[in-house]
């Protein structure tokens, strides 16, 4: 577009420059200017696109206020976490770790003590595959016994209604928990909570230059950096893992689209004040 209006200009030039002599109406007027204008203003990108793409993260999902979802609608519910091993043998599947009521507040009544599932340093403990080169990884007793969801399920009468995260951008939540936007640079936190038998730690740092593009967008060479900084506490963990930074990518039909440039993972004492809970509704 930006090529045609170009020409357009370059014509309308070249033909006010024609014979002075002769008499003919000059074509650079207001009109033709106007015209002009209106072409450069239709080829601009159409942002409501991005907006009601952000607006998609909303659908079926609520935010907590307070501890409690306010205009709710699930009744009383229990909120779970999952053994994913098949080969663990623990009964029953799941661990029941809090309650949101009929009244939509939201209590976590977290077991003193769980059966682990696997030991720290098994990297299938890593639910995000954010890190290429695992020698940048260092494990303090990573013998501990180790336990943890990226995210919670609601369950009523038994039966999955929908899913539960923490954290304070209902965009980063969602990114964070799925491997197809992980890369996103939505910035923000996921919280979600770690069960070790003993004290450990898990550190590294991998810093990189990716080339990385999604689909419409131009591929970029983005320097990014992942950050391990957990040190675990015999019991339960909150752990963070903050989107730091983003490469903004210019999609050609206006969509957001972006890369993160740093992902930092530590290990808090309590939830923060800022975080919230998001509930997702189960879309059958």
């Amino acid at each position: 577009m930006k090529v045609l209006l170009s020409n357009l200009m370059l014509l309308l030039i070249l033909a006010s420059c024609n014979d002075s002599n002769t008499a003919t109406k000059p074509l650079l007027t207001t009109e033709n200017i106007q015209v002009a204008q209106k072409i450069t203003e239709a080829s601009k990108p159409d942002n409501s696109s991005r907006s009601s793409q952000d607006d998609w993260y909303w659908k079926n999902t609520k935010m907590s206020s307070d501890g409690k979802f306010q205009n709710w609608e699930e009744g009383a519910v229990d909120i779970v976490m999952t053994y994913r091993m098949k080969q663990n043998d623990a009964q029953p599947r799941t661990v029941k770790v809090g309650t949101i009521n009929a009244a939509g507040e939201i209590s976590m009544t977290l077991p003193s003590e769980i059966k682990t599932e696997t030991k720290l340093d098994n990297l299938g403990n890593l639910f995000f595959y954010d890190i290429q080169d695992i020698s940048n990884l260092n494990y303090e007793n990573g013998n501990s016994g180790y336990f943890s969801n990226n995210s919670f399920l609601v369950e009523k009468n038994g039966k999955s209604v929908g899913n539960l995260t923490m954290g304070n951008s209902v965009l980063t939540t969602y990114n964070l928990v799925n491997q197809s936007t992980l890369t996103m640079g939505d910035e923000g936190y996921l919280l979600y909570m770690a069960y070790l038998d003993e004290a450990g730690s898990l550190k590294g740092t991998e810093s990189r230059t990716d080339k990385v593009r999604r689909d419409g967008t131009n591929t970029i060479e983005a320097a990014t950096t992942v950050v391990y900084d957990l040190d675990f506490q015999p019991g339960w963990n909150y752990v963070k893992v903050e989107v730091i930074g983003k490469y903004d990518l210019d999609h050609e039909r206006g969509l957001n689209a972006s890369w993160f440039k740093e992902h930092q993972h530590t290990v808090v004492s309590e939830m923060p004040e800022d975080a919230a809970y998001f509930f997702r509704k189960q879309n059958y």
